[in-house]
């Protein structure tokens, strides 16, 4: 995201991961076998200003992939967030957020692109601005 805040073309690359399902073993054959289509055929479209194209991969065999699908961003079921809390080897306590599994995604999302077994292709941009709040907020707040 860095780099499309400072007016870089960004392209962000993940694989989706499922750690109960496959144990260590992340399936990378998908990413490697389509990444440089993917990321060739994203540069060839026209730029756009701070945006960043994630791209997920999902954890399936090059040969089972569907093709590309652009997808708006899916979040996930927070009643399905998991917190692990643990200690480094220098002793600090830190908590690591992860979701349990669910086959529930949000229709039309990156997760439901991966899910049936496309790269899923999302534009994103930083500004968070919630836009039909500002006026609501400016006039509350005038009058306090």
């Amino acid at each position: 995201m860095e780099g499309a805040i400072s007016g870089v073309r960004s392209i962000a690359l993940s694989q989706v991961y499922r750690g109960g399902e496959l144990g260590d073993a992340v399936p990378f054959d998908a990413a490697e076998a389509w990444g440089e289509r993917v990321v060739r055929a994203l540069l060839a479209t026209p730029e756009r200003a701070k945006t960043l194209i994630n791209v997920n991969f999902p954890a399936l065999p090059a040969e089972a992939i569907k093709g590309m699908k652009v997808a708006r961003q899916g979040f996930h079921d927070v009643n399905r967030t998991r917190i692990v809390r643990s200690t480094d080897p220098r002793g600090y306590d830190y908590f690591w957020f992860g979701l349990d599994h669910s086959d529930s995604v949000p229709e039309g999302s990156d997760l439901a692109a991966a899910a049936e077994g496309y790269i899923a292709i999302t534009p994103l941009h930083y500004d968070l601005t919630h836009d039909a709040s500002l006026a609501d907020l400016q006039a509350a707040l005038s009058q306090a």
